[in-house]
């Protein structure tokens, strides 16, 4: 990016973001000293939810890398940037690991399967402990942040080399990196979810918590994508070169991951109630009261029905200052979908929510989303030398 160029808006989101990252992280802090056990509940909450984006973001680049076209290229830099904020989250994972391994002196903050009390006196998890034990997360959860942070500054590394040299070879290199990387990723994202979200209840599995994960991942940083476009559009090069065909792209691609979501997700359901097996089923009996139900019932009604209607408008999916308000709305149901997926585990009703609980993903994520644009900023907007350049050069425009 060139540094003599200001970014009014996004200078702004950024300072904003900060302030409201250090106010939440203060809090979780002050937290801690009241309640530890809460403090790593919220904590592991707000975690997975800050991950969102720049998981999403590293799965975006690569199919952009395998598929090629003007959409991704229009902000690829977007989802580099995110995805480069990865081994700053492997650091951030540290506490989840110490209350894991009872680094507070006390096992069982977190996963019932990390206490030897708890595994004694429950013969299902007993039957687990080859895989559930603390030694075991630790070790795929090395795996899972070197395959992803490993993707993300390869990839950057030769984005940036394609920016100086323009050798046509870089592309092919980062095709073939990507082909490869999807399956890596898929594969350490669906057992991370396992590990971090589906194991607070040990008794229950499903094949597809991890993909349901990943296309909220998805959907989330479509979303974000979306917000920060909007905040660039009018600076040079994206104003010069990107136009309503990419914008609508990315509309239509929110539009389907919003109907795929809403699909998993009810078939997800539907395949374990019916199933009814007496392991499983309390997993959604738990959510289906004590005011769970209605979160499920906000879900359908605001995370797919309203987005679904809105974004049938093809007028609306081209046009940022329609697609932005309902980006942001996605983004907020995306928070509400995971206390949904969460929080339930640490709270019997929606009454028991802790405050932690809102501090924790709002602290994370405002920090986050600081260093993402300082990242952003650091280099070109557009990555000019790359093959799939010529499709924004040949229907670009300003708004």
């Amino acid at each position: 990016m060139n540094q003599s160029v200001t970014y009014p808006k996004l200078n702004q989101f950024q300072t904003v973001s900060l302030i409201v990252g250090i106010i939440g992280v203060v809090l979780l802090g002050l937290g801690a000293m009241l309640d530890i056990e809460q403090f790593f509940r919220s904590y592991l909450f707000g975690y997975l939810f800050a991950l969102s984006i720049p998981l999403g973001s590293l799965v975006w680049m690569m199919i952009h890398h395998v598929t090629g076209g003007g959409w991704g290229v229009a902000v690829r830099r977007i989802f580099e940037s995110s995805a480069m904020t990865l081994p700053i989250m492997a650091l951030l994972f540290i506490p989840v690991i110490l209350a894991t391994w009872g680094g507070f002196g006390e096992q069982g903050l977190l996963y019932e399967w990390s206490s030897p009390e708890i595994v004694e006196g429950d013969p299902i998890i007993a039957h687990k402990q080859l895989y559930m034990n603390p030694q075991a997360f630790l070790i795929r959860a090395i795996i899972y942040f070197v395959i992803w942070a490993g993707l993300a500054l390869l990839l950057r590394s030769w984005s940036l080399s394609q920016d100086r040299t323009g050798n046509p070879a870089l592309a092919t290199r980062m095709r073939g990196l990507s082909g490869v990387g999807i399956v890596l990723f898929v594969l350490a994202t669906t057992f991370a979810m396992f590990d971090w979200g589906m194991s607070l209840d040990p008794h229950w599995f499903s094949s597809m918590y991890g993909v349901l994960y990943m296309i909220g991942d998805g959907l989330i940083t479509l979303a974000f994508t979306v917000t920060i476009l909007s905040m660039l559009i009018n600076h040079e090069p994206l104003s010069e070169y990107v136009s309503t065909k990419e914008i609508h792209d990315l509309g239509k691609l929110m539009f389907g991951f919003t109907v795929l979501w809403a699909y998993v997700s009810y078939g997800q359901y539907i395949i374990i109630w019916s199933g009814d097996v007496a392991e499983f089923t309390p997993w959604y009996a738990h959510r289906t009261q004590n005011g769970w139900q209605w979160v499920a019932v906000t879900l359908m009604g605001l995370h797919f029905f309203l987005p679904f209607l809105v974004l049938l408008s093809r007028k609306i999916k081209q046009n940022l200052r329609t697609l932005v308000p309902i980006a942001i709305w996605m983004i907020v149901m995306r928070l509400i979908d995971m206390s949904w997926l969460i929080l339930p585990e640490f709270h019997e009703s929606v009454a028991g929510i802790h405050w932690m609980d809102i501090a924790a993903p709002l602290g994370m994520a405002g920090i986050w989303c600081a260093i993402f644009i300082w990242i952003l900023k650091s280099r070109p907007l557009l990555p000019m030398n790359d093959p799939n350049m010529e499709a924004l050069i040949l229907r670009g425009g300003h708004h």
